[in-house]
């Protein structure tokens, strides 16, 4: 496989996303990097499994950190960990550590960066708006279009269309 194609498959494996903290494509306005989970300075490889598509801040705070998969001090890996079990995302786009292992990821990625925080708490508002329209627009009676009002407006779209889920 060629190192253009190797990063097509990790990028596509992420879902264009950073395995770490979750930043998109779209929200870092490039392509993420590459990251050796196991580094290769301490023996690690080029195979997919081994590599996480990050952003630059979550490859640069891990660094070449790593510890074995029974450590209780280590880097979560986002394809072979179930990181629910580690930390739970609060309604306010925080997260937080459940366990000791939960506490260093968080900690040694700084995945409650004031940016990373307010991503989330708007994607979980995105989510609420699409699903309260998803809803809306079941209970209109049929043919009927329902109008979707911006948060915090008392105008409505004049497309007709919903900014949360792009229906109308």
């Amino acid at each position: 496989m060629t190192e253009a194609e190797l990063r097509q498959t990790v990028r596509s494996v992420y879902d264009f996303d950073c395995g770490y903290c979750g930043v998109r494509e779209a929200d870092a306005g490039s392509e993420l990097e590459l990251d050796h989970f196991q580094p290769r300075s301490l023996g690690g490889g080029d195979e997919v499994e081994n590599l996480v598509y990050c952003c630059t801040t979550c490859n640069r705070l891990k660094g070449d950190f790593w510890a074995s998969s029974t450590a209780e001090k280590r880097i979560l890996h986002p394809q072979r960990d179930n990181v629910s079990l580690h930390l739970q995302q609060e309604s306010n786009g925080f997260l937080t550590a459940l366990n000791e292992t939960g506490k260093f990821h968080l900690q040694r990625l700084r995945l409650n960066r004031p940016p990373l925080v307010a991503l989330r708490r708007t994607r979980t508002e995105n989510a609420q708006l699409r699903r309260a329209c998803r809803e809306s627009r079941r209970a209109a009676p049929s043919g009927r279009a329902v109008r979707w009002r911006a948060a915090g407006t008392s105008r409505a779209n004049p497309s007709g269309r919903c900014a949360a889920c792009d229906t109308g």
